[in-house]
């Protein structure tokens, strides 16, 4: 079948509509056309061809649809994507076999062919599911979306009534979320006597995948209903209830395997099965299997700021015509609707838990263990709290009225949102979070997690200090607070549930050690005091897709510049995730002339990776410079760096030498940590970082312009990259490290005895350990591209034309040959013939001293590494350019100037250093 691309491709919108049957309005080739699901006076549908807006597409004005020519098929015909891609390579006459699609097909697994095989007899679990209250409309649903089918498999081992004998079941087809591949197969027997009293059976896997019926209506969900069993989702789905979805998590052992970061956005609502608690005698004496399963979701969700809410289960009470068994509760969902109808189940979905602590009821309705113990005096007063989506109210009396024995209670206002959790966050420190040791001094914070108006579903966080907690200052950042003195008792409450949702963390975005394991934290994942300005990327969340996405954007970069020299930066910046392993990462200089392809090739990055480059107004100071490397191995960029001050310069390349490896610092009254970690890349004509070239690579991008990268290309997938990396063994990164240095070395043209281009080939070797864990990621032969030849070209080239500019005496004497040529040098110096050779004589102090106290070179100075002259002479010295080993004494107008240090001017030029001669001292 032809790839949805080339179907964009070859496919005219104009025409589709009309083989759609589109009814177009008045006004030629451009007019609009009518809307296919609801009759409109004037067209309110419009297709764009190139659009300088909207680019190439259709856009439905009277409802929020649009997209390609695959998703007007799905919006007239109500398909699949599948079903919709079928429909026009039949339509246009495409055939169905195609010279781009070379990739061998994904061998079938058992649960594939139980899967087919049940779809093929779908239509027969109508007749079950419809005894159990389900809709037909829910049922057609789910089979239009293969995730229904219907399963007669059984034993020729087993006989009849023993376990294993299966026979007739529904069949729940168990894809993962965004993914159509089939994981597992979930059979609820009809008769489950033929097996052996056991109603259900799992092929495939069972952790970590829910089910749901049609999963493009949960993608469009606004709120989300999860429950424990698949036929309790398709009860819901028979409600219809708008904007609502049905999630089982299949078993409450899934409560704490399911990625639930699918459901970010979207209200979510908990009803697990309503079980009563174990008897007395049971090893589970008291313990509610399904409510307990609901209080850990709720945590979880909760941790990924997702708003939940527990259905009030209280009430569900059997209503048996007998009038027997009048306290009897109603089980699950789909009992519920079995004993009452979809109209009063969908009200009792929509009938929500009020109680402050979730989970926790402070009336007689409680059953079982209690979430948390609360004392005398908190309990006394934990019923008067009550909580609504995004409010909270307190009740201040109970009346009552005339002729009435009940009591009602009179509510009033507390605050303008709602606490949904105070946790206990204990973070790693900065050395256990870049080493993997064990944490000897965590950090001890509280997220308050809240709903607000304004924010909708999703949550709100802040950490607060132990000091903190009870400072009304704090909580009014989240919203008003009508009743402080009532408020601060709520407060003093919830302190008791800190254990609730306690966890470790880290604050660090990127891949992170925590617990003594590499894990991948995002944004979200982190618990900074001050987010906005302890880390560039608080809130981010890495770009996320399939694994062949990551061939495509290597590849596209190899090709967009020769030589490699785009691909670099690309390597490097996602190598960096690698610096909680090797414990190092050096920074990038990209260098290219006016008119390179400098600043698109690093707007592409920025969208490729989602890596922020900040631009040389927002670098004015040291703290906004520090700020945009903190707790974080995510790359960041400087633009223009030279454009700054001499003291910004200086204050920035200080910053990097620390942030090579990592540094911690504390800055403030309240003395936020910083974590100072980021590699850096530096893009510019000229980036001055003569002191820098230790620690960093280059790429040259001047003359090796290609192709411009495409416009639909993917953004790579960095979740995916950074899980692989957390999947490695950091003893076997740090041997291929090892060894692919050796081969480093072996081809670069530095001798043994320059340490400066040693480390430099080190600093290469970790882009090359990088590309050779992207190539197995992505499923490439690490020779593709010729890129680790192009990596060594550069490596050399950039040691042999810094072989210079690495020693910080060049600059020390680069300066000073500078003053002397221009008279401002006042210090005695001479020139002389010395064992042979023709040098200039100078004292070490002297030169010192006048960098030091020249105001004019106050800035060279303090960017200096070397202050010392003692230093700086023996410098001279390792490098060969003092005369003989002794010092000598020389007349300089008419006086002895003893100690003066013989330097080569021959031996000087090797370094590009050059000095005018004066006759009068010769």
């Amino acid at each position: 079948m032809a790839s949805i691309d080339e179907l964009k491709r070859r496919i005219d919108l104009h025409q589709l509509a009309d083989r759609l049957g589109l009814k177009q309005g008045k006004g030629g080739d451009k007019a609009l056309y009518h809307s296919p699901h609801h009759p409109d006076k004037h067209p309110s549908l419009s297709i764009y061809q190139g659009h300088p807006k909207y680019g190439t597409g259709w856009k439905d004005h009277s409802g929020d649809a649009g997209g390609s020519c695959i998703d007007l098929v799905m919006h007239v015909q109500g398909c699949t994507v599948s079903d919709a891609m079928k429909y026009l390579h039949d339509a246009f006459g495409i055939p169905y076999d195609t010279p781009t699609n070379s990739a061998p097909a994904r061998e079938k697994s058992r649960c594939d062919y139980i899967a087919e095989r049940s779809l093929g007899h779908a239509e027969k679990v109508r007749a079950y599911l419809t005894g159990r209250g389900i809709s037909d409309a829910a049922i057609d649903a789910a089979i239009k979306a293969k995730t229904l089918g219907y399963n007669d498999y059984t034993s020729s081992t087993k006989k009849p009534g023993e376990v294993g004998f299966c026979g007739p079941s529904a069949a729940f087809i168990v894809r993962p979320m965004n993914r159509a591949d089939v994981v597992a197969v979930d059979m609820r027997f009809i008769d489950p006597a033929l097996n052996g009293d056991v109603k259900t059976q799992t092929q495939g896997e069972k952790d970590g995948h829910g089910w749901t019926a049609d999963p493009r209506k949960l993608a469009r969900a606004q709120r989300v209903i999860l429950v424990e069993s698949s036929i309790n989702a398709l009860s819901i789905d028979t409600c219809a209830i708008p904007g609502t979805a049905a999630v089982s998590i299949r078993g409450i052992g899934n409560a704490e395997n399911i990625d639930f970061s699918f459901l970010i956005g979207k209200q979510v609502v908990i009803c697990m099965d309503n079980d009563a608690p174990f008897p007395d005698g049971h090893h589970r004496a008291g313990h509610r299997p399904g409510p307990e399963a609901a209080w850990t979701i709720y945590e979880r969700l909760t941790a990924l700021n997702i708003s939940a809410s527990l259905v009030e289960q209280s009430d569900w009470i059997q209503d048996l015509a007998d009038g027997a068994n009048k306290t009897a509760p109603i089980n699950d969902v789909n009992d519920f609707l079995l004993m009452r109808d979809a109209a009063s189940l969908a009200k009792a979905l929509n009938t929500f838990e009020q109680w402050l602590i979730p989970g926790m009821a402070g009336n007689a309705t409680h059953k079982g263990k209690r979430r948390v113990y609360l004392p005398e005096h908190d309990y006394a007063l934990y019923w008067r709290f009550r909580t609504h989506l995004d409010f909270t109210r307190y009740i201040t009396r109970m009346e009552r009225k005339e002729d009435s024995d009940v009591e009602t209670p009179t509510y009033g206002d507390l605050c303008g949102f709602r606490v949904a959790s105070l946790s206990r966050v204990a973070v790693a420190s900065a050395s256990s979070t870049m080493t993997g040791d064990v944490d000897q001094a965590p950090n001890v914070y509280f997220a308050a997690t809240v709903q607000t108006p304004r924010h909708g579903s999703k949550l709100t966080r802040k950490v607060m200090l132990d000091d903190q907690l009870h400072n009304n200052t704090h909580w009014l950042k989240f919203g008003p607070i009508w009743k402080p003195a009532e408020f601060s008792r709520m407060v003093s409450i919830l302190e008791r549930t800190a254990d609730l949702g306690a966890r470790n963390a880290a604050n660090f975005v990127g891949l992170a050690w925590r617990d003594g394991a590499l894990t991948v934290n995002e944004g979200p994942d982190c618990y900074f005091t001050d987010a906005e300005k302890q880390c560039p990327y608080h809130n981010l969340t890495f770009p996320s897709g399939a694994r062949t996405d990551a061939r495509r954007v290597i590849t596209a970069y190899q090709h967009t510049f020769k030589e490699n020299a785009a691909a670099i930066p690309l390597v490097w910046a996602l190598g960096g995730h690698l610096k909680a392993m090797l414990g190092f990462w050096p920074h990038i200089t990209v260098q290219a002339d006016k008119g390179a392809g400098k600043s698109t090739l690093i707007k592409r990055l920025e969208r490729s990776i989602a890596f922020t480059m900040f631009s040389g107004q927002s670098l004015q100071t040291e703290f906004r410079l520090l700020t945009s490397i903190s707790h974080t191995s995510h790359p960041v960029g400087w633009e223009e760096l030279s454009a700054r001050r001499q003291e910004v310069i200086d204050k920035a390349v200080g910053l990097l030498q620390e942030n090579y490896q990592y540094t911690v610092t504390r800055r403030g009254a309240d003395m936020t940590e910083y974590l100072l970690c980021a590699p850096v890349m530096l893009a510019g004509e000229d980036v001055p970082v003569r002191s820098l070239l230790g620690k960093l690579v280059r790429t040259t991008l001047t003359g090796k312009r290609g192709p411009l990268l495409p416009d639909d290309l993917p953004r790579f997938p960095v979740r995916e990259w950074l899980e692989f990396l957390a999947g490695l063994n950091k003893r076997e990164v740090l041997d291929h490290y090892r060894a692919l240095r050796e081969r480093c070395l072996t081809n670069s043209r530095a001798s043994g005895a320059d340490d400066g281009a040693l480390r430099m080939a080190g600093n290469y070797s970790a882009v090359a350990l990088a590309w050779h864990y992207l190539c197995e990621f992505a499923g490439m032969d690490d020779s593709e591209g010729a890129f680790f030849h192009d990596l060594l070209a550069e490596m050399n080239g950039h040691i042999a034309e810094t072989s210079a500019d690495r020693e910080p005496w060049v600059w020390i004497l680069e300066t000073v040959l500078s003053e002397i040529d221009g008279g401002n040098y006042k210090h005695p110096y001479t020139f002389d013939m010395v064992d042979g050779e023709f040098c200039i004589l100078l004292r070490t102090g002297h030169v010192m001293d006048h960098i030091a106290h020249t105001g004019s070179l106050r800035d060279k100075w303090n960017g200096l590494p070397v202050k010392s002259d003692r230093v700086f002479k023996k410098q001279l010295q390792q490098a060969g350019v003092v005369v003989g080993t002794k010092e000598v004494e020389r007349r300089i107008f008419m006086r002895r100037v003893p100690y003066l240090t013989p330097i080569s001017l021959r031996r000087l030029e090797a370094f590009g250093l050059h000095v005018s001669v004066r006759e009068d001292l010769c």
